[in-house]
């Protein structure tokens, strides 16, 4: 799914940093870092294969004490196949002995739609995803999140496909506040991988990106103002060439 091109860029190691709308889909509990009407959509063609898009929307919401999210993702093969996840999170924040414990839930509707095939079933089912995020200073802050808590089983013709939990735990790392590292160790099942990232900013608004996701390459660059963002990703694929990511955001007062 499309998490937005600021995460791709640091090879989707971003538990620990989720700090823009895109937190709805990675960790809800960084929406508590938001204090601003912010929007972000990216579109993006996959591996350049005709009518296969990813598509992602997410909104932030200042809501007093609360913070408040609604996204939406989806994969879509034109007039054959199509994946979305609906998305509504509150987000909060605790303050212990002067250590900000940041926690978010995202409650999400996932469905999947296969058109023109006799006897495919179109399940949907309701999902929950966890986060928590803790700020041990200014420059040291660590994330964990599960998602697909209830692990939903889908029904296509005669087989059943459950989506199994997945658990990430993340540390995000400052260097002279415009460089950070970024590492999070993935589980899902027995399956374990590491992603891990870099971002340099230059006087707050240019950002050069690295990072590796599960052994694939990742780039990217960020351009932000106080109003609007335009983020840009890359992974490269062996078999399938690289695929390209651009997201758009806007900031509101």
């Amino acid at each position: 799914m499309n998490n937005g091109a600021r995460s791709l860029g640091v090879g989707n190691a971003f538990v620990a940093l989720s700090d823009q709308p895109t937190s709805i889909f990675t960790n809800p509990a960084g929406l508590s870092r938001i204090n601003q009407f912010y929007f972000i959509a990216s579109h993006q063609k996959l591996y350049g294969i005709d009518n296969l898009y990813s598509d992602m929307v997410a909104l932030s919401i200042p809501t007093p004490f609360i913070r408040t999210g609604i996204g939406m993702q989806q994969i879509n093969l034109i007039n054959t196949y199509t994946e979305k996840i609906l998305y509504f999170s509150l987000a909060g924040i605790i303050i212990p002995n002067d250590i900000p414990i940041r926690f978010g839930i995202s409650l999400k509707h996932e469905s999947v739609k296969v058109e023109n095939y006799e006897n495919a079933k179109n399940p949907s089912n309701f999902d929950l995803d966890l986060g928590l995020q803790i700020d041990l200073s200014n420059k040291l802050f660590l994330g964990y999140t599960m998602q697909y808590v209830l692990e939903p089983t889908f029904s296509f013709i005669s087989l059943d496909n459950e989506i199994q939990r997945k658990s990430v735990a993340g540390i995000c790392y400052y260097w002279r506040e415009s460089v950070n590292f970024l590492i999070d160790y993935v589980w899902i099942a027995e399956d374990v991988y590491l992603n891990i990232g870099s971002e340099i900013w230059f006087y707050n608004v240019l950002s050069a990106r690295l990072g590796m996701s599960n052994e694939r390459f990742t780039t990217g660059f960020g351009l932000h103002t106080e109003k609007w963002i335009i983020d840009g990703g890359v992974i490269a694929h062996q078999d399938l060439g690289s695929n390209y990511r651009i997201s758009l955001g806007i900031k509101l007062d």
